[in-house]
């Protein structure tokens, strides 16, 4: 049987090197904690958060997946934010693919939201990283793993997400150039 705790910290080295710090979130005794993996000097002036242990919940959120986070800022919030984010899409069953954002961040963060007007979570391909970062692959081939990227986004922005779609608001925020790894970043609506 495929060790995927293993499988997936593996991958994080090949592309990311050793993590710096990690932090450990549990939402209650009886489910298996996210860990967050602390990367720096991968992207200039940002930390790169990687969840470990989110494959584990695949049965609720519907897929063997990973979640990286990169910020320029809000480093003391960023890890804890995500892994309640996830936390809340275990808890109502949400299933964790592209095009899928989590509002309600002054729920677990207000003195984040207040400070950046970011009330939201969106999740996405990786594609600030290599192609072969998206996949993480299993000797046996039998099942893979994969990532998505999480990055925080306006109440407007998320307002606009529902009202027109994945497609839409990912085109919008590549017409206007938005740097989603900007914490501090002006609303691109």
């Amino acid at each position: 049987m495929t060790n995927f705790g293993e499988l997936y910290y593996d991958h994080y080295n090949k592309f990311l090197g050793e993590p710096n710090d990690r932090e450990v979130f549990i939402n209650n005794e009886e489910l298996p904690s996210i860990q967050v993996l602390i990367y720096e000097n991968v992207f200039e002036e940002c930390l790169v958060y990687n969840t470990l242990g989110f494959s584990k919940y695949e049965e609720i959120v519907g897929d063997n997946v990973e979640v990286s986070m990169v910020v320029d800022g809000a480093f003391n919030s960023a890890g804890y934010i995500l892994a309640n984010a996830l936390f809340y899409c275990i808890s109502n069953r949400i299933e964790v693919v592209r095009g899928v954002a989590i509002s309600g961040i002054e729920n677990i963060d207000r003195a984040f939201v207040q400070k950046y007007d970011k009330n939201a979570g969106y999740l996405t391909e990786p594609f600030a990283f290599p192609e072969e970062y998206r996949n993480v692959c299993n000797e046996t081939k039998y099942k893979n793993g994969r990532m998505l990227l999480a990055f925080f986004i306006s109440q407007m922005e998320y307002e606009y997400f529902v009202k027109y779609g994945t497609d839409k608001f990912e085109e919008l925020l590549e017409e206007r150039n938005v740097d989603p790894f900007n914490v501090a970043r002006a609303s691109s609506v």
